[in-house]
Parts: C-alpha cells; sequence; structure tokens
C-alpha cells in the first residue's frame, strides 16, 4: 500500500515519469493518498490564479485515487507521534505529522521527496519515486 505526498501528487500532475512509471507497476489499485493531500492540493486550487482550470485537473486526479479516511487508531498514533517529536526538537506540522499516521495505521509506505523531513518519524516506510530505479 503506497500513500503519495502532496509533493508527490504535484510532481505527477506536473508530468513526472518516474511517479507515472511506478504508479503503473505497483498498480493504481495499490496508491493511495491521505485526507490530507486533497486538502492541501483544493486550497492551493482555491487559491491560485487559474482556480477551475486546477480545480478540474484536482478532480480528475481524486477519480484515480482512493483517499484514505482516519480512523481512531490515527489519533493514537498522532499524539505519541507528537510527543516523541517535541520532547526530541525534531516537530514538523501537524498536517504531516496526520499524514504520516494514517499511513503507519494502514501499514502503508509513504512515497514523497522531502524523505529528509518525514525520516524524523519512526516506524514510517518511505520511498521517493522521482529517483530512477536502479
Amino acid at each position: 500500500m503506497y500513500f503519495l505526498d502532496t509533493d508527490t501528487c504535484v510532481y505527477l500532475l506536473k508530468g513526472d515519469q518516474n511517479i507515472r512509471q511506478r504508479m503503473e507497476e505497483e498498480g493504481k489499485e495499490n496508491v493511495y493518498v491521505t485526507i490530507i493531500t486533497p486538502c492541501e492540493l483544493y486550497f492551493g486550487a482555491y487559491n491560485s490564479q487559474r482556480r477551475q482550470e486546477n480545480l478540474e485537473v484536482l478532480d480528475d486526479l481524486f477519480k484515480n485515487l482512493e483517499v484514505r479516511q482516519t480512523i481512531f487508531e490515527v489519533a493514537q498514533i498522532f499524539g505519541e507521534i507528537k510527543a516523541r517529536l517535541r520532547s526530541e526538537g525534531k516537530i514538523i506540522n501537524d498536517a504531516d505529522i496526520l499524514i504520516s499516521s494514517i499511513v503507519i495505521a494502514n501499514d502503508g509506505i509513504l512515497v514523497t521527496n522531502n524523505t529528509s523531513h518525514f525520516e524524523r518519524i519512526p516506524d514510517l516506510k518511505l520511498e521517493n519515486w522521482r529517483q530512477l530505479l536502479s
């Protein structure tokens, strides 16, 4: 189960062929987004100069990707991660902690270009599909 981070969706929308290739290899039925990603992307679309065009692009994207909601277990994971990061002085924003918590609760892998940011979260599996497979 792969979850595309918001940055990866932006690269996908810009035509990144490595991401498209990996999605095809893994099978679109195994690729998801958390509810946070559409929230962030729709916010960006509504704030853009090309609002209607961007909204249509996002509508098309999310027709092809299943969106995973949050479940109660996510709250527990979120609280643990945030407390640990705060005690270590490595805090990140709540949206990224929530994305991570949903991915962990679903035993998934977060696909992001921002691996150094998310590496602060223990037990979070990461991949960067912008890089070519060796």
